[in-house]
């Protein structure tokens, strides 16, 4: 059977293509509306906390620059009399994908198990807002957790549990897919290796949306580049989603990045002449 999703064992990947074939068109457009609103939330969460003084036009402006390009952004906000009308508190607080996303999230914490929501959604928090079809999850989970996840997430989820037994075993991931929604949440067991205790370490608290005071953990900006970086090598250097997200991130933070450490734990992780190059573009295509 041909393979659409890399990131998803074959069996989830079954389960996941013989729902969304069950499901109506309204759940489908409804999951849409979900990852578009939870995108647009992590966007303007990450701007506040970045600029935590800003006033609201301020915000709405640097909104528009991440969004649009700054030169576009400049002639189109300019034009507007009355702001730029991307943040709705009403549609952005909350949404189907970020309470599944939660729902993980808040057994990880009750459980103690360090973690940290990276992929696209830290991307998103951190550089440029890009809808995404799952929430990725690094998590320190033993194999003590595997009966209380399965008893309390098999009612909501599809698991297996003989996968999440695979994954800590072999340092990989297991997939949780929302019966509701369809959302899918792929949790990242940690290697053995300093950069992956140094991910979880490192991880910053942030809001998941910009109304919402429930901080979660969030990898790092340098780390969500670094691990980005890493998958774009594995993935035969062609995934143009990975490279412009690694691109969104390095152009919104610029010197607030660490980059001392990162070209430190490239070179560890062998993406040092990928770091060179997305540096080299993020500075010309900077705007």
């Amino acid at each position: 059977m041909t393979r659409y999703l890399s990131d998803t064992r074959p069996e989830a990947e079954a389960v996941l293509i013989d729902l969304l074939r069950q499901a109506p068109p309204w759940r489908k457009i409804r999951m849409m509306e979900a990852l578009n609103k939870q995108m647009r939330a992590l966007s303007l969460a990450g701007v506040q906390a970045r600029h935590p003084l800003a006033d609201e036009a301020e915000v709405q402006r640097q909104l528009a620059e991440i969004w649009l390009g700054t030169e576009l952004a400049t002639k189109v906000y300019a034009s507007l009399t009355d702001g730029w009308p991307l943040s709705n508190p009403t549609n952005t607080m909350i949404n189907e994908a970020t309470t599944v996303t939660l729902q993980v999230v808040s057994l990880l914490e009750e459980l103690q198990i360090p973690y940290v929501i990276g992929g696209s959604l830290a991307s998103t928090f951190h550089g440029v807002a890009r809808a995404t079809l799952d929430a990725d999850i690094v998590a320190a989970i033993g194999f003590e957790h595997i009966p209380i996840l399965v008893s309390r997430l098999q009612d909501d989820f599809y698991l297996s549990p003989d996968a999440i037994h695979d994954a800590i075993v072999y340092h990989s991931a297991f997939n949780l897919i929302h019966l509701a929604t369809l959302f899918k949440v792929d949790i990242f067991v940690p290697k053995e290796r300093a950069f992956d205790a140094a991910q979880l370490a490192r991880g910053v608290r942030g809001a998941f949306s910009a109304e919402s005071e429930r901080q979660v953990r969030i990898t790092s900006a340098e780390d969500t580049i670094l691990v980005k970086l890493e998958w774009y090598r594995l993935g035969g250097e062609s995934s143009e989603r990975q490279w412009l997200d690694i691109i969104g991130v390095l152009r919104v933070q610029s010197n607030r990045l660490d980059r001392d450490y990162m070209w430190r734990t490239a070179g560890e992780l062998g993406v040092e002449d990928l770091l060179g190059n997305a540096l080299d573009e993020a500075s010309t295509t900077g705007g």
